[in-house]
């Protein structure tokens, strides 16, 4: 594992996989590991990452197996 050093007047929110998996829960790991990746490098600066952006990132790259009402 990676250990990110941090500056005093710096924070990191990390997300994880298993964070991914937790709401779309019909990925794989791999799936899940391209939604995270997409998530970097594609995320709006204005909204960030959260429940809601993992779970649209995840229905639109792969959106099998999802149910018409996902309830967070």
């Amino acid at each position: 594992m990676t250990e990110l050093e941090l500056q005093d007047d710096e924070i990191a929110i990390v997300w994880s996989i298993a964070d991914v998996l937790r709401e779309c829960d019909w990925l794989t790991e791999d799936q899940a590991y391209e939604v995270l990746h997409a998530l970097e490098h594609r995320h709006n600066a204005t909204i960030g990452i959260n429940w809601d952006t993992i779970y649209y990132t995840g229905i639109h790259m792969y959106p099998q197996g999802v149910e018409d009402e996902h309830v967070h």
